[in-house]
């Protein structure tokens, strides 16, 4: 038998570089793993400026690195985010510069309680939009209530911590249970239910919905889209107390009122009987103190205004006297008057008769005639008189006039800024000038000066 040489052996080896391996590696994906789904929380997320997102993909026992293209982002489906439990779709790739496999993510979709926070982010804001949540719709709690319908589970300790602080605030309270499921899988149908229920049957003066606190996850029926139109429906005000002061469920919000505890919904719902019997007794007895001060303050302000009164009357008597004595004293001033008057009265007439005022009548008359015939003349002399001053004051002030002197071939020259020329000293070598002649400007440049007085 022929022995194998060391360099027939060395020829049949398939070598492969690491460009070559991770290739076959790639191929081996494609063919055998294709697309998958991975499902896991988000660490190590990286975005750098490339727009791309980077990250892992853990659990507790291991982590995958992923990639997202800038191109897919903002059409994977979900949100990326540290700390975000997702299921994942995509493919694998090798990086052949480091030999690393990486999960090319194509979608990705919210898993647990992050897919629970999306969902109650978006139907939050679509409610909202509706109107929904609007403070106006709210109605005002019942102040003594006469029966109130308790939603709540039956052997729940919120049940029993809403009794006990109600009947101890109200002992006289009417509280009718409605025991329905507050978590799990057709809760929200259930209590929307019993609602729809209360509604219809009518009698009661407030529904209150109730349960301890918990996760997300185990409040989730108070964030059903079915609860919530319910409780917005109700024709009976609904006071929520849903968990724990730190959770905020969207039937708490639609709820006409909320409480951060079921034994805070017992001291919204009821009022504190001995403290308003103790207030009552307080008010009563302020009454009655106000009541005696006040009378006494009336009768004091009575006797005060009767004797007031009293003086009144001797006034009104007083007066009346003197207002006869003045009617008496103005029927005789009055008599005199007329008296005297008539006598007067008598001798104008007497007087009129002896003085015809005809001849007064005519003099004017024939004055009136001679003042018409001068009034012309003495305007017209006066109207020359004027117009001869005019024409001399005219004469005057157009020897003195600027323009006169211009019209005479003289200029008046001014700089750019507006002031007139009167020394060369004034402008400068390339300053702009305005002369103004008799008839109209000029724009000229200065081009050369002399401080020398023209000969």
């Amino acid at each position: 038998m022929a022995q194998t040489r060391p360099l027939d052996l060395l020829r049949q080896r398939e070598i492969l570089t690491p460009s070559g391996l991770n290739s076959r590696l790639q191929a081996l994906c494609d063919q055998q793993v294709g697309s998958i789904w991975v499902s896991g929380e988000i660490a190590s997320l990286a975005l750098p400026a490339s727009g791309h997102a980077y990250f892992c993909l853990k659990d507790p026992h291991s982590l995958v690195k992923a990639v997202i293209w800038k191109s897919r982002l903002s059409r994977v489906g979900g949100p990326v985010a540290n700390g975000l439990k997702v299921l994942a779709q995509g493919t694998l790739t090798i990086y052949a510069p480091r030999g690393e496999y990486q999960l090319m993510v194509e979608r990705l979709e919210p898993q647990g309680e992050g897919a629970l926070r999306l969902a109650y982010e978006k139907l939050l804001a679509r409610l909202t939009a509706e109107g929904l949540f609007n403070p106006e719709r709210h109605r005002p709690r019942p102040f003594w209530p006469t029966r109130v319908a308790l939603l709540s589970a039956l052997g729940g300790a919120a049940r029993l911590d809403f009794c006990r602080a109600a009947l101890k605030r109200c002992p006289s309270a009417a509280i009718s249970l409605y025991p329905v499921r507050v978590q799990g899988a057709g809760a929200a149908e259930e209590m929307a239910a019993a609602i729809a229920d209360l509604s219809q049957w009518g009698g009661f003066d407030l529904i209150v919905i109730t349960r301890g606190g918990g996760s997300l996850e185990d409040l989730w029926a108070f964030n059903e889209e079915v609860l919530v139109r319910a409780v917005a429906a109700s024709r009976i005000p609904v006071l929520a107390a849903i968990g724990h002061a730190t959770d905020l469920s969207l039937v708490e919000l639609a709820a006409d009122d909320r409480a951060i505890t079921p034994t805070a919904a017992a001291e919204a719902a009821f009022p504190d009987t001995r403290a308003l019997a103790r207030q009552v007794t307080e008010l009563s007895r302020r009454l009655v103190a106000g009541a005696r001060s006040s009378l006494g303050q009336r009768q004091d302000r009575l006797k005060t205004l009767l004797n007031r009164l009293s003086r009144f009357e001797t006034r009104v008597f007083l007066s009346r006297q003197r207002l006869d004595n003045l009617i008496e004293s103005l029927t005789k001033a009055g008599r005199r008057f007329l008296t005297f008057w008539r006598q007067n009265l008598h001798a104008l007439t007497r007087e009129l008769a002896f003085r015809s005022p005809a001849q007064r009548l005519q003099r004017d008359r024939a004055e009136l005639t001679s003042l018409t015939k001068a009034l012309p003349l003495a305007l017209a002399r006066r109207l020359s008189g004027h117009r001869l001053e005019l024409d001399a004051l005219a004469s005057r002030l157009r020897l003195v006039s600027p323009l006169g002197v211009l019209s005479r071939g003289y200029a008046l020259v001014t700089t750019a800024q507006g002031q007139v020329a009167r020394s060369s000293s004034q402008v400068a070598l390339g300053d702009t000038l305005r002369i103004r002649l008799g008839q109209g400007q000029l724009l000229a440049q200065v081009t050369d000066k002399s401080d020398q007085a023209a000969s």
